[in-house]
């Protein structure tokens, strides 16, 4: 069905999503926990460790139940790969890699800088009375610590 829609539709699709994953690094990593859960739908799911929130509500809820003013986290993300499966529904994965430090006089501190996760999200886009938002977003992880020896 993708494949009726012209060229500028199948742009604009392309950067509203881009922006969905751009947006959540940003808000993610800036605190604004009420512009984060907005990038979800009504009914959307984010998925992390394994754990399922599902709808914006309770997405807030999830992330503003415990302080974040005391941790910076960094969400560095690459290799954004989106394909248009219909006018209202996109899919795409893209890297991530996650820092995350106690803040000391209002900034990052560690005494090794390494990232907490490295990974990849999947995701489902669906277009909205709001515009278009996540319907899903699920983390993976791609490389994980070694065991001490």
């Amino acid at each position: 069905m993708s494949d009726t829609l012209s060229a500028a539709a199948r742009d604009e699709i392309l950067t509203a999503c881009q922006r969905l994953s751009l947006d959540y690094s940003h808000y993610a990593d800036h605190g604004q926990m009420d512009a984060f859960s907005e990038l979800f739908g009504d009914e959307g799911e984010l998925v992390v460790a394994g754990v399922s929130t599902v709808g914006k509500a309770a997405i807030h809820k999830n992330l503003t139940s415990a302080p974040r003013g005391e941790m910076q986290s960094i969400h560095a993300i690459t290799n954004l790969r989106l394909d248009v499966v219909s006018p209202t529904e996109a899919k795409g994965v893209v890297y991530i890699t996650a820092y995350v430090a106690p803040k000391k006089d209002g900034v990052g501190s560690a005494a090794v800088i390494a990232p907490m996760a490295v990974g990849q999200y999947e995701d489902v886009y669906r277009k909205t009375a709001d515009g278009w938002r996540f319907a899903r977003r699920a983390f993976s992880p791609l490389i994980a610590a070694a065991p001490a020896s």
